[in-house]
């Protein structure tokens, strides 16, 4: 897990040098192993960051489950058609003329 966390932190490194995020978000299998991974990349990240002072940016641990991205996009589709149901109409065949 070490090992694993070190990577973590490096790339995490490599994303805080090239956008400058506050916050760097794990999910799927690595927020399940968080609290083992966590302090390894946060250490890493602390050595390797350059952009800023380390202190701003952190790891955290997604805690919304595996489904989450797929019922957001979801939402976000049946939204749209809530909001406008001739949305709908845009994407369907029409016939052509003869």
């Amino acid at each position: 897990m070490a090992q694993v966390g070190q990577w973590l932190g490096l790339g995490g490194s490599i994303v805080a040098n090239l956008f400058n995020p506050r916050l760097i978000v794990i999910g799927g299998y690595f927020a399940s192993v968080a609290e083992w991974l966590l302090p390894h990349a946060q250490d890493q990240l602390q050595r390797l960051v350059v952009a800023a002072p380390a202190a701003q940016y952190r790891f955290v641990a997604f805690t919304l489950g595996f489904g989450a991205a797929s019922r957001g996009a979801a939402s976000m589709v049946v939204n749209r058609i809530i909001d406008d149901p001739t949305t709908i109409m845009d994407s369907l065949p029409r016939p052509t003329a003869y």
